[in-house]
């Protein structure tokens, strides 16, 4: 008998056994409720407005007044990704639990404690006239398509229960600062460092810098480094004509953030008096932070540079309840909310803070047993920003001068920016607001210290930038930026410099064109492996332990690539992982070794320096333990044949919805697929730690070429559509496995010949 939609709603509800033709009566279901047909909408817009999408599920939106664009710009993103954005808000304003039940309560502690609501509540009052107008009509586009779906919102809201509130300006402000947060915020690194104590003295240095830390974005140009090693990260390069096979600039970009369904980034085109651009931004926001206006591109890293600090603060010894504040002592503020979560009742949370911003212990690994002091926050991101004006600023620019202007605004997160042009030239520039401390560390700080405290900004005319430079192209790979005479402080917990080694590889091959970018954004050559293997080769050369013997055998022949039929990968990491935790094991308690094991410097030194006294039996009789403890987890795992050790088989991609179960995994979740790449290739898929899974990375890739100035090649990992159901929810997830792009066109007679559906706004 048909399965109607309520029966359909209460199978998805209760999962369990499904009745017959469950799954083809939800797929199509699912088809007839995200499918995006031509539609006409009345709205309080002064003109129409026009929302072309083409082939892949891009929106081109057209308008004749700059308001009117973003309103349309709201109306195609709340089309596309409502869910999604209600569940950034929520994250950022701490309640995702609300809906999602307790496992999300720890991330609502961590933005409440942060204060984001707190920030998106001030901050409107504070935009300048222009931007809040933009930012008003882009929300009054989400309301209105809210509004437009009336009963028929997307599948999760129906699934959960709830509708969404309207959005204000506030929310976006919210989502965009949680997003700041998650690229800037990173605590944890801090305590991560502050660990060097645990080591000898004579060792902390090596452990707190990163590898390859000799390779910076502008070798000629600043800046002293914590090295971490997370998955995440970003690599961009431009190419100056001068230098590109047929002339013309080119330029590339492609962000890495942990995997999300739907993608963190969102792909559209504004077309407006003001706005003639397409590329890609962030659910939620308005402001293409990759992309190509026919004149000029652009594209983003993260920088990593410390906009934060955390201070030990002193507790009144009579009274808990005050701490020192130079001379003084003051009471803590304390702020008390509720955590509504769902299926079970509230949670309360008590938020303490002092003058320099809240205390942050509930959010970080404590170095002690018994506790650490309170530890107050001091986070750029917590000050006025002007962040979403420069965001819409960016896509407007017309040279190299006015690109800078727009990215002065920039403060949070610290962005690396590489710039190209129709006219062959190319430019990096830093964008951020760097405190400038009295002293550098890499750890805690003292708030009785005077030395820790800010004294300032660094200029942004004084942060590190290069136009056109001899070699005749810009890259980073957040690695660190400039050399340590830098004439101002620069510092933070840069990643490896690994990345920006293999793209200066690449380059010294010679002059490159779009295919060379899309070939080397899809590179799969692993320098840490071809640095590191032959210390480990060396360290167990000669041990008499057979598993050490064996070990070497399957890398020795490796020609260090991450393809998916490669057995090596897998036994590399699984030898790095178990040899990392070794490493910080013989000075560090089990409780501290996650928190550590970002910190890879110090177990890199020991394989290329064996002869360093660290391990009271020496490094090598190290090694080859380590060596037969990952054979050992090896053959647990895949068993004893290592011809079937691949990295196809323990590196997959699998993005599981947040509501995914028996009934919806099928259509709500995609893969587990095999993928090539890891945490330091180039084309980056996370996994450095077991299980190995590909857990991040390029979540989108755009190459411009400018001998085609009105289109650009780009490339999603899923899909632009966040709705279950749509075509466009998976459709570019083959594509991206096997490097191919879809085209972006810029102009409207390309985009009509492309164009699958349409919404007109008229004024009503």
């Amino acid at each position: 008998m048909p399965i109607d939609d309520a029966a359909l709603l209460a199978a998805f509800r209760a999962g369990g056994a499904l009745p017959d033709g469950f799954a083809a009566a939800r797929d199509a279901w699912l088809a007839r409720s995200a499918r995006i047909g031509d539609t006409r909408l009345t709205a309080p817009v002064g003109g129409k407005v026009e929302i072309l999408r083409d082939r892949a599920g891009v929106p081109h939106v057209y308008a004749g007044s700059t308001t009117d664009l973003y309103f349309g710009l709201g109306v195609a993103m709340a089309q596309d990704r409502l869910w999604q954005m209600d569940r950034l808000r929520r994250r950022a304003l701490g309640r995702q639990a609300e809906i999602l039940g307790p496992s999300f309560v720890a991330g609502d502690v961590a933005h409440l404690t942060v204060g984001i609501d707190r920030i998106a509540a001030r901050e409107p009052a504070l935009m300048d006239g222009p931007t809040y107008a933009a930012v008003a009509s882009f929300v009054a586009g989400i309301n209105r398509q809210i509004a437009a779906f009336g009963s028929g919102l997307p599948v999760e809201f129906r699934l959960l229960g709830y509708a969404p509130e309207p959005f204000t300006v506030g929310c976006v402000v919210a989502i965009a600062r949680g997003l700041w947060w998650s690229l800037n915020g990173r605590i944890d690194r801090l305590m991560a460092a502050e660990a060097a104590r645990l080591l000898p003295e004579a060792m902390r240095l090596m452990y707190l810098t990163p590898e390859a830390s000799e390779h910076l974005v502008l070798p000629d140009g600043g800046s002293l480094a914590a090295g971490s090693d997370d998955a995440t990260g970003s690599n961009n390069w431009a190419v100056a004509g001068r230098a590109a096979a047929d002339g013309k600039a080119l330029l590339a970009g492609d962000p890495h953030q942990p995997f999300w369904v739907p993608s963190s980034w969102y792909e559209y085109a504004l077309h407006g008096p003001e706005d003639d651009a397409a590329g890609c931004g962030h659910p939620g926001v308005p402001g293409l932070w990759w992309g190509s206006n026919g004149t000029v591109a652009w594209s983003l890293t993260n920088n990593m540079a410390s906009t934060r600090d955390l201070y030990r603060e002193t507790v009144d010894p009579a009274d808990p309840g005050r701490y020192r504040d130079g001379d003084v002592w003051r009471a803590f503020e304390e702020r008390r909310l509720t955590i509504p979560v769902r299926g079970e009742g509230a949670r309360d949370l008590v938020v303490r803070s002092t003058v320099r911003g809240p205390v942050v212990n509930a959010l970080v690994t404590a170095l002690e047993a018994g506790g650490d002091p309170p530890l107050s926050l001091r986070w750029v991101g917590h000050e006025h920003l002007d962040d979403l004006r420069a965001s819409m600023a960016i896509s407007r620019a017309r040279d190299w001068r006015s690109f800078r202007d727009a990215v002065r605004d920039w403060s949070v997160a610290v962005f690396n920016f590489v710039y190209a042009d129709v006219r062959g030239n190319v430019g990096y520039q830093m964008a951020g607001r760097i405190p400038v401390r009295g002293r550098i560390t890499y750890g805690l700080r003292d708030a009785d210290e005077p030395a820790d405290r800010w004294t300032g900004y660094i200029p942004f005319d004084g942060l590190p930038h290069s136009y056109d430079p001899p070699r005749g192209y810009v890259a980073s790979a957040n690695q660190r930026i400039v050399p340590a005479d830098y004439p101002h402080p620069i510092y933070g917990a840069y990643s490896q410099g690994h990345r920006g080694l293999r793209i200066d590889q690449a380059f010294a091959a010679g002059p490159g064109d779009a295919a060379a970018t899309v070939a080397l954004q899809n590179d799969v050559k692993n320098v840490r492996a071809e640095r590191l293997t032959p210390h480990i080769l060396g360290a167990l050369a000669g041990a008499g332990e057979p598993d050490a013997a064996a070990l070497a055998a399957l890398l020795a022949p490796w020609d260090f690539r991450y393809g998916v039929d490669a057995v090596a990968p897998t036994v590399f990491e699984t030898f790095m992982f178990h040899w990392q935790r070794r490493v910080l094991g013989q000075h560090m308690p089990d409780r501290l070794l996650d928190l550590a094991m970002q910190q890879t410097g110090l177990a890199v030194g020991l394989l290329a320096d064996p002869a360093i006294a660290y391990f009271p039996g020496g490094t090598r009789a190290a090694a080859a333990e380590v060596a037969g403890a990952a054979m050992a987890a090896l053959r647990t795992r895949l068993g004893d044949d290592p011809r079937r050790w691949t990295w196809g088989r323990v590196h997959l991609a699998h993005w599981r919805h947040p509501l995914s179960s028996a009934a919806v995994a099928e259509a709500f979740d995609i893969g587990p697929a095999p993928v090539d790449g890891g945490s330091h290739t180039v084309c980056n898929t996370g996994g450095e730690l077991p299980p190995h899974g590909a857990t991040s990375g390029a979540e989108y890739r755009i190459v411009v070429d400018f001998a085609a100035p009105e289109s650009f090649l780009a490339v999603q990992n899923i899909g632009n559509s966040g709705v279950p159901g749509s075509p466009h929810y998976r459709d570019q997830f083959d594509a991206w496995r096997r490097g191919i792009y879809h085209t972006v066109h810029l102009r409207r007679a390309a985009v009509e010949a492309e164009t699958q559906s349409r919404t007109e706004i008229t004024p009503g």
